[in-house]
């Protein structure tokens, strides 16, 4: 039996919102939910499409937070109307779940499963409840039963740092920002990377980011209307690039070596991005241009991803035009000029074809609608520049990351 070979999988198009930490509400109305985000930015990327949304095959969505008393990607898919027999999909098994759900996606069309998909990345702010250890409960209930000002300031004089620690512990629990922070301290430490430094390429970061807004090269933005009457139509700067914040060092590690800020590291924020991706017959049924054609993301050790990427397509660093880097931290891009596998990758040693447009740490991260950004920004640069090739990277905690092969797509194919 003679296999066939996979098919080409074509970015159409793409929406998001604003990346901001506000952004699901104003100070004069409610609070936006992710399905408002979802459904704001999908009906917003369907309505310019040729095709009615029931033509679609799948809805797939990607949430490091999802809540657990809703089927996002099945409410998302029922209030676009979809078709009744299309079952959605949704990835939410941690930092990585964008690259699942974007590598499921990938191979459904690959291997001629579906044809048309909506591929979605939400992501909120999750405020956690206080949790409390057993020294500080025992307290409280001493608190309780205690009767007169006489026993309740002896009960009170009880109450001892301890009754902090725990919690203090577990805010520190196994987050992937917090893992981040770690990995950022150690890499500084290793390249005797500087503070200032690192407080000089997020600035560079902000700088590109303020360039594009203000020359309207951030594409496929989505408007964020409040009852009150405002809006939200482009990123949050997040970043204070003042003196002041880069002073103010992260203890993390053990021992700490307080090199790295909380300016140099990316940010959480709210944000969606939803991208269209379609097969061949799509393209010539409904007479659709696309943006880009996608490789299958590759997952490797950190140290070996780009090349395994590279090696799989056929390609040399050389032929890559430009890099789009997701930026968990300053220190993580400023030692890649002294990696040994990218030492002879100009645009490492010069960081002029890397996040040309600004990266993680001037727009926010939210997880997997960043990832997705990252894509269709990579897409946008690259008609943009009349370029051919360009790599999304993305870091995990776990030291492992992903790769994506974006491409210029072909007059013949379009």
């Amino acid at each position: 039996m003679v296999k066939c070979p996979p098919q080409g999988v074509y970015l159409v198009d793409g929406a998001r919102t604003p990346f901001s930490r506000d952004l699901r509400q104003s100070s004069h109305s409610q609070a936006y939910t992710k399905l408002d985000l979802g459904l704001m930015t999908a009906q917003s990327l369907l309505l310019k499409q040729a095709f009615n949304v029931s033509q679609l095959d799948d809805v797939v969505l990607a949430s490091s937070t999802l809540n657990k008393n809703i089927d996002l990607g099945q409410e998302l898919s029922r209030r676009l109307q979809c078709k009744p027999s299309l079952i959605p999909h949704t990835f939410s098994a941690g930092e990585n779940c964008a690259i699942q759900a974007l590598q499921y996606a990938y191979q459904q069309i690959a291997f001629n499963q579906k044809s048309l998909i909506l591929l979605a990345g939400i992501e909120t702010s999750i405020v956690k409840p206080i949790a409390l250890n057993p020294f500080l409960s025992q307290w409280i209930r001493e608190w309780q039963r205690a009767k007169g000002l006489r026993k309740k300031l002896k009960t009170l004089n009880k109450l001892h740092a301890q009754h902090f620690h725990f919690f203090a512990s577990i805010k520190k629990e196994e987050s992937h920002a917090y893992l981040h922070q770690e990995i950022a301290e150690k890499t500084a430490s290793y390249f005797s990377l500087s503070a200032a430094a690192m407080a000089e390429y997020v600035t560079l970061s902000q700088r590109r980011l303020k360039y594009a807004q203000r020359n309207k090269l951030l594409k496929n933005i989505v408007p964020i209307f409040y009852p009150d009457g405002s809006s939200l139509y482009r990123d949050e700067d997040i970043i204070n690039t003042d003196p002041e914040s880069f002073r103010k060092t992260i203890i993390t590690g053990n021992p700490p070596t307080g090199i790295i800020s909380k300016a140099s590291i990316t940010q959480a924020t709210d944000g969606a991005c939803i991208l269209l991706l379609a097969n061949q017959e799509m393209l010539e049924k409904y007479n659709l241009t696309p943006l880009a054609k996608l490789s299958e993301p590759s997952l490797a050790n950190e140290d070996s991803v780009i090349e395994t990427l590279l090696s799989s397509n056929n390609l040399q660093a050389s032929e890559i035009d430009y890099w789009e880097w997701d930026e968990i931290s300053a220190a993580e891009v400023l030692a890649l000029e002294k990696k040994p596998q990218f030492e002879s990758i100009e645009a490492f040693q010069s960081l002029s074809h890397v996040n040309v447009d600004g990266g993680s740490l001037s727009l926010g991260n939210p997880n997997s609608a960043n990832k997705f950004r990252c894509i269709l920004q990579l897409a946008s640069i690259l008609q943009r520049n009349k370029a051919n090739n360009g790599i999304c990277h993305f870091s995990f905690s776990n030291a492992q990351s992903s790769a994506l092969l974006v491409q210029k797509v072909e007059e013949a194919v379009k």
